[in-house]
């Protein structure tokens, strides 16, 4: 619901014609970046990662749990040994001559042999226990353990500043290729209806037996091929509108206007410039580096598992019994020091820190050839960006000179100085002079943003 209103608010702070969302290419670049799913996603996953930095903190504070429980014995283990019976009685007192005199007073006698049940244990017990217990000595294991966890949400971060310089560079791509489409479909469009003109001419010149039937049909067949063009335009309008609404996460049914003026602004970056600052600032890259530092002290990890580690260990408990023969209420603690270290396991660990070891040659001959085709990326887009300067130089005084060759042909053409087909040559030179420089200046724009995006998100 937050998202949705934050989305809404920034789309109310767009200008708004008649009931139509008006967008320039950084509204809508900025749009993308708040409402794209891929974004978004990318968002919970840097949430994610952050806790798991959280979780690994956690690890250098003591744990705290409790326990209770009941437990019934049906038959509670015990010995049975023998117990002497005795009594009070009174013993017989003779004479000398063997005569019974009397009696003594009642003395303790054994009179015989009991048996006696010994039970260890209760019947009943009851237990509550609250443990804490506080890692001492990892041999760095929970610091590199952090280290990693808060490396990775570095890695995110990179990895989410690269989904969002890709967002833009597709934003911009789909944008001006939607401005390209629409402005080809006006241009046809136009040359449509200067086709027209120029039939309904050729028609009255046709009926006057001025032209031959083969002018007549040329132009008539021209017409139809410009009609065709403009069918095919509206529909590339209509699917690349769809594509762009689609990339703002907008309804399909938003009415879009869009900035359909393209600027032409010279860039100026030396090729080493370029490279130098992409491999500083490609997020990529520096993901790549920050992943190299995880996988190192993975291997730091790795090797201290064979390690001693010490741990401290608290337990209070309130049960009942307290001790074996008092069926009563009563409290217990005890302390540990708890040092363990494996002794053998069967060459797994020495296998295991082989294995983080390759693992770290290969994120370094990955770090090497990702530089590489950094290199060779932003090389390609700078020698575009230049070739798209060069043609952008002299593309405005070719269509000057196409408008100024259309005029003169449209008068010698009305004084019977050139045939139909070089006026429809020119008509069709024009066309094209002005798509080129069109397509030129867009292509210009998508290359200049090609270009930062290889640098890393760069702008001037």
């Amino acid at each position: 619901m937050k998202r949705f209103l934050m989305s809404a608010i920034f789309i109310m702070g767009m200008p708004i014609f008649a009931g139509s969302l008006f967008l320039t290419l950084e509204d809508a670049k900025e749009l993308a970046v708040k409402q794209n799913q891929t974004i978004l996603a990318a968002q919970e996953k840097l949430k994610a990662q952050k806790a798991n930095v959280d979780i690994a903190r956690s690890g250098f504070f003591p744990s705290v749990s409790f326990l209770g429980s009941y437990t019934r014995i049906l038959k509670i283990p015990a010995f049975t040994a023998p117990s002497p019976h005795y009594e009070f009685l009174p013993l017989n007192v003779y004479n000398l001559l063997g005569d019974q005199i009397g009696y003594t007073d009642p003395t303790l006698i054994m009179t015989g042999l009991d048996t006696m049940k010994l039970e260890f244990g209760r019947p009943e017990s009851y237990i509550f226990r609250g443990s804490i217990q506080q890692p001492l000595f990892t041999w760095g294991t929970l610091w590199n353990a952090y280290k990693i966890a808060s490396l990775g949400f570095e890695v995110e971060k990179e990895n989410y500043e690269k989904k969002k310089n890709d967002i833009k560079m597709q934003v911009t791509r789909s944008f001006l290729g939607t401005v390209l489409v629409q402005k080809t479909l006006k241009l046809t469009e136009d040359s449509y209806q200067q086709m027209k003109r120029h039939t309904e001419q050729v028609e009255i010149l046709y009926n006057n037996g001025m032209v031959q039937k083969l002018d007549l049909l040329r132009a008539r067949v021209e017409l139809s091929n410009l009609r065709t063009r403009v069918v095919q335009s509206k529909e590339r309008v209509e699917i690349a509108f769809s594509g762009l609404k689609t990339l703002l996460a907008l309804p399909p049914d938003t009415l879009l206007v869009l900035d359909d003026k393209p600027i032409y602004k010279p860039f100026d970056i030396t090729l080493d410039e370029a490279t130098e600052y992409a491999l500083k600032k490609r997020p990529d890259l520096i993901g790549m580096r920050l992943t190299r530092e995880m996988t190192a002290n993975a291997l730091a990890i790795e090797r201290a598992q064979n390690k001693p580690k010490l741990a401290l260990i608290y337990n209070y408990d309130y049960k009942k019994p307290v001790r074996l023969m008092e069926n009563k209420w009563g409290s217990d603690w005890n302390v540990s020091l708890a040092l363990s270290m494996p002794i053998f396991s069967g060459g797994s660990h020495i296998n295991k820190v082989r294995q983080k070891i390759a693992q770290l040659n290969q994120v370094d001959f990955g770090l090497i050839s990702l530089e590489n085709a950094v290199r060779l990326e932003v090389k390609s887009n700078w020698f575009k960006l230049e070739r798209g300067k060069e043609i952008m130089s002299y593309q405005e005084e070719n269509v000057t000179r196409a408008e100024e060759a259309y005029r003169l042909a449209e008068k010698q053409y009305k004084n019977g100085l050139i045939t139909n087909l070089e006026y429809m040559d020119t008509q069709l030179a024009l066309m094209r002079a002005r798509l080129e420089q069109l397509s030129s200046l867009v292509n210009y724009n998508v290359a200049q943003e090609e270009l930062w995006t290889a640098m890393g998100g760069f702008k001037p």
